[in-house]
């Protein structure tokens, strides 16, 4: 990897300027940059602090193994020892266990090249903050996006939404073959950014039919749109009482106790299962009819018909009590698709500007391109367990950091500036744009961020992850 530059080479930059009071603010440019990066992550961190609990150590290998305890099962209905005088019967406990494997994934994130300025307020104004506030956004959203891409293939089924609805592997959909099948990573690897429209068999299946596009793929997805057998509706506090009650009752999946990677614990999360949804959907639930106080006999006022909500809580990344038994958590940018069951992408770049894609926020179920449906996921503790990408935040939390120890820290992802990388040789007044060649950035008069980062997850259980397929909607 490109060596990244030091706080001497910077000083050297100045030198001529010796005066500058600005200028020692160059011997700290390394712990500087890494503290803002690690108040950068939280604000982007979404599935990380639920799964992230496997520490990335250098040289740790290619394949990620995990081990999951599993218990003996409780297979009595009844209960009646022998009598004292009788030779005891006993029961014989073994406690199992459930490998996984994945190989581990490799990706690198470069900022473009920009300019040195020899006047520190100004370069990092203009350049480094921006900088590097987009590519730790932008690592972020890669991480996020791996892992909700495990949570949604890897689970064996998904909740859609409306009356008469529920699990969908208890549905009746369009053929015989469409179904939630759980995907395997090597599966998972076909699919190129969203696009699962593909006929290719999936690993761990003998039926040729149980394609990727079938078995959770944009076949499945379309048969859960108005223009399929099973036309999900609306996300209400309702449904999700009956999803959680599947993930409780039927799943048994356990509840959250702590979350990861963040400077302190949540209170928020403990004892609860943990609802990921777009902020438009939980403003949604605000004007929920099942939410109403009223106190009238009988009729349309009379009384609530759900436990509590709070829904004005926000505390550590976490917002609301749902019944005491669920909490959520936002993510920016929510798994969106059509009225085909493509998935739409969040944004797009018109005229040089990057703008929301109009088709991924509208809403409009009689127009096929238009992201109507959403992909929310109720998730229990355990479903997933990831690499942690990014900086240890109580290392930097606490009051004990040094020189030495700050120095000695190398973490996953993490973001360093390169002047390491050729540049265009160019003449006249534009040298990063006249294309005559390449040459040395001998003189250091350009830099860039770079990062490289180590991803891989496995399933705990994939079964305490529950994607909630609805159309989405707007309070009107």
């Amino acid at each position: 990897m490109a060596s990244s530059v030091t706080a001497a080479s910077l000083i050297n930059q100045t030198a001529a300027d010796a005066a500058n009071p600005t200028g020692g603010a160059f011997k700290q440019l390394s712990f500087y940059l890494a503290k803002n990066e690690v108040a950068l992550y939280p604000k982007w961190n979404v599935y990380d602090t639920l799964f992230g609990s496997i520490k990335w150590q250098p040289n740790m290998g290619s394949t990620l193994t995990g081990t999951t305890p599993t218990p003996s099962p409780v297979l009595r209905t009844t209960f009646m020892p022998e009598i004292l005088s009788s030779y005891p019967k006993k029961d014989h406990f073994t406690v199992g266990e459930r490998t996984e494997e994945a190989m581990l994934g490799m990706h690198r994130f470069e900022s473009n090249r920009f300019r040195f300025l020899s006047n520190f307020e100004s370069f990092w104004r203009d350049h480094l903050s921006y900088a590097q506030a987009d590519i730790v956004r932008q690592i972020q959203c890669a991480n996020n996006t791996f892992i909700r891409t495990l949570m949604y293939y890897q689970t064996p089924d998904a909740f859609a939404c409306g009356s008469s609805r529920g699990l969908t592997s208890q549905l009746d959909m369009v053929g015989s073959y469409v179904a939630k099948r759980s995907f395997s990573q090597t599966d998972i690897r076909l699919v190129e950014n969203g696009s699962d429209n593909v006929d290719t068999k999936l690993t761990d299946e003998s039926n040729a039919e149980h394609t990727i596009t079938r078995s959770g793929g944009q076949s499945y997805r379309q048969d859960l749109t108005a223009a399929g057998t099973l036309d999900v509706d609306k996300l209400t506090l309702k449904e999700i009482f009956k999803a959680m009650l599947v993930l409780q009752e039927d799943i048994q999946a356990p509840t959250f106790d702590r979350i990861y990677n963040a400077p302190k614990q949540s209170e928020m999360v403990k004892g609860k299962y943990v609802l990921v949804c777009s902020t438009e959907a939980w403003a949604s639930l605000l004007w929920d009819s099942n939410l109403r106080t009223g106190h009238g006999a009988s009729g349309a006022n009379s009384g609530t018909q759900l436990a509590p909500a709070n829904m004005n809580l926000l505390q550590d990344g976490f917002a609301g009590d749902l019944f005491g038994k669920v909490t959520a958590k936002f993510d920016p940018y929510p798994l969106r698709f059509d009225g085909t069951g493509a998935f739409v992408a969040p944004q797009n770049v018109v005229n040089g500007k990057v703008v929301p894609n109009s088709n991924y926020v509208a809403i409009n179920e009689s127009d096929t391109a238009v992201a109507s449906y959403e992909i929310a996921f109720l998730v229990g503790a355990d479903a997933f367990k990831t690499i942690n990408v990014g900086p240890p935040p109580k290392e930097f939390a606490g009051k004990n950091m040094n020189a030495k120890k700050f120095y000695s820290m190398k973490w996953n992802g993490e973001v360093t500036l390169t002047d390491q990388f050729l540049i265009p040789t160019g003449s006249g007044s534009a040298p990063l744009s006249d294309a005559a060649g390449t040459e040395l950035n001998t003189y250091g008069d350009y830099l860039k961020f770079i990062s490289q980062a180590v991803i891989g997850g496995i399933p705990g259980d994939a079964r305490y992850c529950l994607p909630i397929i609805f159309l989405r909607s707007r309070t009107s």
